[in-house]
């Protein structure tokens, strides 16, 4: 959608799915030459947010616990206490970027209610409301119930020369989410591949988007279901991203292959290899000795043929 053309509704929410957050800030940036008002609401300090955004021509404030001239209180009541007052009076575009946060600090329950608050106290207002997050912070369950409170809508992404890296330091992912996606935010649905009834193929998560956070929730999936992550687990404490993406890229094709080994087990109980079906789901679930268990699968198959 052009510039010229938002907000495209008021009285709206809407979700934005982005491969780079970085995108939304240049964005948000266009945004500001336009005779509009933006509010911005950010889990970003305002030092390093204003390594983007000109902060004197939005109205900016800084979710934080922290005593600060711009700090707004991440209490949900409090953010809905100040929402309501804004949607008092006024319009324009309001862009709120800690969805993320909110939901690990107060629980994806009550974040979701918060949602579905705004999106009722927006209506007969002239406010637009943006959410943008990252599909690979939460469930697949949770994603859906997100675009049904703030469905997904596109903006035009700025090209790879508009998006300039700070000289002076990065983004601090403990301070901020990183949004990852293999593929831009209309394609995607989901943020797995279900394999019924074993186990799921998660997406992969390109490198430039494997931030701790988006790696923390993805060591928590493998673990819920029943992979022994121990291995990958001291990857959370590496600083430099390409070797977390290293780590992380052979962990993940450990996982890729041990799904393909459970699917041919399940093969192998049909022709009532129960017993041997037994000891190696234990052992690709504790992702050890993948090679032996793939020719011993590939044996007893050919056995039963």
């Amino acid at each position: 959608m052009a510039d010229s053309e938002w907000p495209p509704g008021s009285s709206r929410l809407y979700g934005i799915q982005l491969d780079d957050p970085r995108e939304g800030y240049v964005w948000l940036q266009k945004m500001n030459s336009s005779n509009r008002q933006i509010v911005v609401l950010s889990r970003l300090p305002p030092a390093k947010l204003s390594r983007w955004i000109n902060l004197e021509l939005v109205d900016f404030h800084w979710i934080t616990s922290k005593n600060d001239d711009y700090a707004i209180d991440p209490a949900l009541e409090r953010l809905k206490h100040f929402l309501d007052t804004l949607f008092l009076d006024g319009s324009g575009i309001i862009w709120l970027d800690a969805i993320e946060y909110l939901s690990d600090t107060h629980g994806f329950d009550s974040t979701i209610h918060f949602i579905q608050s705004i999106g009722d106290s927006l209506m007969e207002t002239k406010w637009t409301m943006v959410l943008p997050y990252s599909p690979l912070a939460f469930k697949s369950t949770e994603v859906a119930k997100m675009r049904r409170e703030a469905p997904n809508i596109s903006i035009d992404l700025p090209t790879d020369n508009e998006i300039i890296e700070p000289q002076d330091s990065t983004i601090d992912e403990n301070e901020h989410y990183e949004i990852g996606v293999e593929e831009k935010a209309s394609e995607v649905d989901e943020p797995r591949v279900e394999v019924e009834p074993g186990l799921v193929i998660l997406s992969r998560i390109p490198e430039k988007s494997l931030s701790r956070a988006i790696l923390q929730r993805r060591i928590e999936q493998w673990k819920d279901m029943g992979f022994d992550v121990s291995e990958i687990e001291p990857c959370m404490l590496v600083d430099e991203r390409s070797e977390r993406y290293n780590r992380y890229f052979s962990f993940e094709e450990k996982i890729r292959r041990a799904t393909e080994c459970e699917r041919r087990i399940r093969e192998l109980i049909k022709h009532g290899f129960n017993t041997e079906a037994t000891k190696l789901q234990f052992r690709i679930m504790q992702l050890t000795g993948i090679d032996e268990v793939e020719k011993i699968i590939q044996d007893l198959l050919a056995e039963a043929r």
